[in-house]
């Protein structure tokens, strides 16, 4: 899942890239700085709400806001930087009576609560290349980059069982932080308002294998048991960028 994420990211920015390779670059783009703010939408298995399945991460549609910038160091050629904090929310009560489901039926209980707490938090630095297509008033901004996400936070739950004997009467899925490697893949449209003020909507795919997870109070691993949560998304902003 990894090795194909990345593949894709890349392999849809060299095809992009040659599609439009025939604007060419006519003069030097100015590098800029710019802030930006949208929402965050989880993909895949993260957004999953999957009892059986322990990388479904339950995660929601959440703010990100950042800052962005490019430094033009040979025409339309630059390097991209970007720091964004995103939220992808935390479990609701369809959630965690998806859970307390499950888990009645993994350990035959009479009943099982389940109570949830915290939600995804987190930030990315990434810096990657940059190519920049002009037409017009229009720049088409397309990066591929690398960098470190760190998870401030991920939601935590505990389980209440009752009527069971092969597990303790109750156990945690702790809230989890980390420090990890995370991949982007960018695209961006500026309009030019004026000589030196764009108005940019962005849409970046984010991957990161994301945190390690502890479990806590558990005598038998039975039904669901989350041990790593990756993280998926794609986040759309609005901003204005300006021109250096």
């Amino acid at each position: 899942m990894y090795s194909n994420n990345i593949k894709r990211i890349f392999t849809l920015l060299i095809i992009a890239f040659f599609a439009f390779m025939a604007l060419g670059a006519k003069a030097q783009v100015k590098s800029y700085f710019g802030f930006f703010g949208g929402v965050s939408t989880p993909l895949g298995e993260f957004k999953s709400t999957g009892y059986n399945n322990n990388k479904s991460g339950f995660a929601k549609k959440g703010l990100t806001w950042g800052f962005d910038g490019t430094y033009y160091f040979y025409k339309n050629l630059g390097i991209g930087a970007t720091f964004t904090y995103q939220d992808n929310g935390e479990l609701n009560q369809t959630d965690v009576n998806n859970l307390a489901a499950g888990y009645t039926s993994s350990y035959s209980a009479d009943y099982s609560t389940v109570t949830a707490t915290k939600r995804y938090q987190s930030v990315n630095f990434l810096l990657g290349p940059q190519y920049t297509f002009t037409k017009g008033k229009f720049l088409l901004d397309l990066r591929a980059s690398g960098g470190i996400v760190k998870v401030y936070s991920a939601p935590e739950t505990s389980v209440l069982l009752s009527g069971v004997t092969n597990q303790t009467a109750i156990f945690y899925q702790r809230s989890a932080s980390a420090t990890v490697l995370g991949y982007s893949g960018t695209a961006a449209l500026r309009y030019k308002l004026s000589d030196n003020v764009f108005l940019t909507l962005r849409g970046a795919y984010l991957y990161s294998s994301g945190p390690s997870v502890t479990n806590q109070g558990r005598t038998t691993d039975l039904g669901r048991t989350v041990t790593k949560q990756p993280i998926t998304t794609i986040n759309t902003t609005i901003g204005l960028t300006f021109g250096l």
